[in-house]
């Protein structure tokens, strides 16, 4: 099949339409990046064989350097546990860092071999989007420099902030490619670069999400404004019809659920990782002077500790925000059509055929709602976030009142302890501790 997508100038009369194209070729060939998008080649044999060739080579690239950090992880921690008698804070360093790198080697291998279809589904999405509404476009064009933002703040703000510290405040650190001197998870040059691309990755998956998302949710709040006119009856236009609303309404749905099939894998892998991330990040902050950083969990050289965990910290936090808000907003427009097809029910003189679609309807957005999961096992809505929400803040009073009763031993035992696991970390016997 021809995608518009993937071939040269994309006939589209609208130029609005033409303008979402071509964002969306931006997202792919950032992907393709990657090799999480395969290349389309409609050409000669030999040139669908080269071009596979260096999908998979870029796929294989990006895979491998993921896993090269986790290797390094695997490493350092087996290392340092075969010199400590304490391994529980430890492995808690470990499994924090490695997580990331697992997440993110499955996250663009899962991704891979769903995405053969997306761009099957992003020429629906361009095709189907109707922008002849002008309050609907200015908002979409909100909605795609707002998903610019993360992939634009972290190549040209927080990627050239974190060389700038690496390179002046540890230039006198002789680190090695895995960090034998200093931890790498940390400091060395190329692993913060394997961390950046696997953070680029998520803010361009993000991004997809975003614009998906906004685009389907402003057709929803358009069609059913648009029902809302066909339920007074002062229309004479055959398509603002309720029978040709339902049926685009059944066609918008459709494409969410493919959409979804694509990006619910990979959206349950990089949440739960979110998650682990910001709860991890609120047991340090909350209680880092207590018990973590006097046992050891957490210790700095200097700013560029800080600046990683600060700034992974927020990132992290408004894209799972940001993720799960789209999400929900979509949810919301996509179903915000149900107080009117019940009223519509009331008038008898409906047309029965046109009653039975309508019960058929909302049949279907009962059963099967409009929105995006996290791989079919959890649906992003408001009860999510009312879950999420909970979860955090249970976690939250958990480490506080954990914090508050452990911190005076935890001192206590730093004192005799601190002397032994700072060498077993891979840290020098002058650093000191993260108070």
């Amino acid at each position: 099949m021809s995608l518009l997508l993937d071939r040269g100038p994309v006939d589209i009369n609208d130029s609005r339409q033409t303008d979402l194209c071509r964002t969306y070729r931006r997202f792919l060939w950032l992907m393709r990046g990657f090799g999480a998008v395969p290349q389309k080649d409609d050409t000669v044999r030999q040139q669908k064989f080269r071009s596979r060739c260096c999908y998979s080579s870029r796929l294989f690239a990006a895979i491998f350097m993921v896993l090269l950090f986790n290797a390094q992880l695997t490493y350092m921690y087996v290392k340092a546990t075969t010199n400590l008698h304490t391994k529980t804070i430890l492995q808690i360093h470990f499994l924090s860092r490695s997580q990331f790198a697992i997440t993110m080697a499955l996250g663009i291998l899962i991704f891979a071999f769903r995405s053969r279809k997306l761009p099957t589904v992003i020429t629906g999405v361009v095709k189907t989007c109707s922008w002849s509404n002008d309050l609907d476009w200015n908002t979409l064009r909100w909605i795609v420099r707002f998903s610019w933002l993360y992939p634009g703040n972290l190549l040209v703000v927080v990627f050239p902030m974190g060389m700038i510290v690496k390179l002046v405040l540890l230039r006198q650190l002789q680190d090695s490619l895995f960090g034998l001197a200093v931890p790498a998870v940390v400091v060395s040059l190329p692993m913060m670069i394997i961390t950046y691309l696997g953070i680029l990755f998520r803010c361009v998956h993000l991004c997809f999400v975003i614009v998906t998302c906004g685009a389907l949710g402003l057709q929803f709040r358009r069609l059913t404004a648009d029902m809302k006119v066909s339920q007074t009856g002062k229309t004479i236009n055959s398509s603002l019809s309720l029978s040709s609303l339902l049926n685009r309404h059944y066609f918008l749905s459709e494409l969410v659920r493919q959409f979804d099939a694509i990006f619910s894998p990979t959206l349950f892998i990089f949440t739960a990782s979110d998650l682990v991330v910001v709860t991890s990040l609120i047991s340090f902050y909350i209680s880092a002077s207590q018990m973590e950083a006097s046992l050891g969990l957490y210790i700095t050289q200097n700013a560029a500790d800080m600046f990683i965990y600060v700034s992974y910290a927020v990132g992290t936090f408004a894209v799972l925000a940001t993720r799960v808000t789209f999400a929900v907003v979509l949810n919301h427009q996509a179903h915000s059509c149900v107080p009117i097809l019940f009223a519509s029910l009331q008038d008898t003189a409906l047309d029965k055929t046109l009653k039975r679609n309508i019960q058929m309807c909302l049949q279907r957005l009962c059963a099967l709602p409009v929105t995006l999961t996290a791989w079919n096992l959890i649906v992003m809505n408001r009860t999510f976030i009312l879950t999420v929400t909970g979860l955090i803040a249970t976690y939250l009073v958990v480490v506080v009142e954990i914090s508050s009763k452990n911190g005076c031993s935890a001192q206590q035992l730093a004192l005799t302890d601190s002397a032994s696991l700072l060498p077993a970390l891979g840290f020098d016997a002058n650093l000191t501790l993260l108070q």
